[in-house]
This record gives structure tokens, C-alpha cells and sequence, in this order.
């Protein structure tokens, strides 16, 4: 058990530049960019430090999911450095729109190893 909490660290580690070059080059290049991003697949957190264009400071974001099909993410609580953001995502968004079609190797890459 404790070998697969390790590996899984050792792929987050690995993921984490990846994934914070790609979405400061594609994804979010419009609105700001990605400081800082951990990713922990054990606990299925995503926590994020953004600077958006607009903003004064750069926001927190921390964020669990969960992965409920080989395509298919849901977003479950979200805690924001900005009050308005944890509300509307938490109490606004419908549940129904907060599981994303993604790649399979979106889910491969945020899931524990051996899971």
C-alpha cells in the first residue's frame, strides 16, 4: 500500500511541470497563467495559484475530484482565496455540469497508481 501512495506521488511530481507548461501555453494563455500547481493523487486534490489578468493578486485555488469513468471527471468542493468563486462554483454551477469530458489520459494521469 505504501509503495503505491509513493509511486503515485512520484507520477504527480513528474505531471505537475507538464501540466502547468501546457495550460500556461494552451489552455489559459487568454485569461492569465498557472504559478503553481500541486497535484495529489492520493487525496484527488488539485491546488492551483493563478494570476489572471485583471486581477491585483494572484488566487488560490484547491480542488477535489474524482474520477467516475475513463473519460470522466467530476469536480466535487472547491476552496477559493476569492469568497465569490467558492460560491458560485460550490452553490451556482448545477452538479450536472461539474463532471467534464476529458482524454483518457487526463484521468490516467490524476488517477492513483494501481487504482
Amino acid at each position: 500500500m505504501e509503495f503505491k501512495n509513493f509511486a503515485s506521488r512520484m507520477k504527480d511530481a513528474a505531471l505537475q511541470g507538464l501540466a502547468k507548461w501546457f495550460a500556461n501555453h494552451y489552455g489559459l494563455k487568454r485569461f492569465g497563467r498557472i504559478l503553481e500547481l500541486r497535484l495529489n493523487s492520493v487525496a484527488e486534490e488539485i491546488f492551483v495559484v493563478l494570476e489572471l489578468h485583471g486581477e491585483l493578486t494572484p488566487i488560490e485555488l484547491t480542488t477535489q475530484y474524482r474520477v467516475v469513468g475513463p473519460t470522466q471527471l467530476e469536480i466535487g468542493t472547491v476552496k477559493a482565496s476569492r469568497q465569490w468563486i467558492e460560491e458560485v462554483i460550490n452553490h451556482v454551477i448545477p452538479a450536472e455540469q461539474k463532471c467534464l469530458t476529458v482524454p483518457t489520459a487526463v484521468t490516467k494521469a490524476v488517477s492513483k497508481v494501481g487504482k
